[in-house]
């Protein structure tokens, strides 16, 4: 009995450890939501909190920063704020594509099917898109925004090179695999609030 005791116990710390994979003993808070230049990002995905960590071994894209927001004000094209979780055991990245980010205060976005690319690789359309680790499959799954199932919301964006270059919003909406159509992940609280002036040079520990 005392055999098949240790045997089971055995089983679960094993278990356990297996589940628990990809935790380095880091375990995130999402932020409060606020539009004051925090330099602050966080979201819920599969009950797990996800916030930005400037990378220290972890391959999870090109940026060397926890967050990074591409473009300028006199680019109409198009912005991207890039997250990343490259502290982490296995890492984290979002993509969030802003297209013709102009309106000055508040705007909403909807949200289109991505393609899983950034950049000018990008569709000419509002997006996200996130890969996060999947025990399952011992390696990354890729989601992305679905075809009108999901928003952005601008709470704040004063638009201008001041010390306090704001942008502050919230999103959710529907995510669907890339390689699954049938796999989707649902996101209700987004949130991201940058100095765009500071954010280069804030660090993400």
């Amino acid at each position: 009995m005392k055999n098949l005791i240790f045997i089971l116990t055995a089983l679960l710390l094993l278990g356990c450890r297996d589940s628990n994979k990809a935790d380095d003993g880091f375990h995130a808070v999402l932020p409060p939501e606020t539009q004051t230049g925090a330099n602050t990002f966080g979201v819920t995905i599969n009950g797990k909190v996800y916030v930005p960590r400037d990378p220290t071994g972890v391959n999870v894209g090109t940026t060397a920063k926890g967050m990074i927001f591409w473009g300028a004000p006199d680019n109409v094209s198009w912005n991207e704020i890039e997250i990343k979780d490259g502290a982490s055991a296995v890492g984290f990245q979002m993509i969030i594509h802003l297209q013709n980010l102009q309106s000055i205060g508040v705007a909403q976005y909807t949200l289109k099917q991505s393609n899983f690319h950034n950049g000018i690789d990008s569709i000419p359309d509002n997006h996200i898109y996130f890969k996060i680790w999947d025990n399952n499959i011992n390696n990354y799954a890729y989601y992305g925004s679905v075809e009108n199932q999901g928003i952005i919301n601008i709470t704040k964006f004063n638009g201008s090179l001041t010390q306090n270059w704001i942008l502050s919003g919230n999103f959710s909406g529907k995510f669907v695999r890339y390689d699954n159509p049938n796999d989707f992940i649902t996101i209700s609280d987004g949130r991201f609030d940058l100095n765009l002036n500071t954010l280069p040079n804030h660090p993400f520990p």
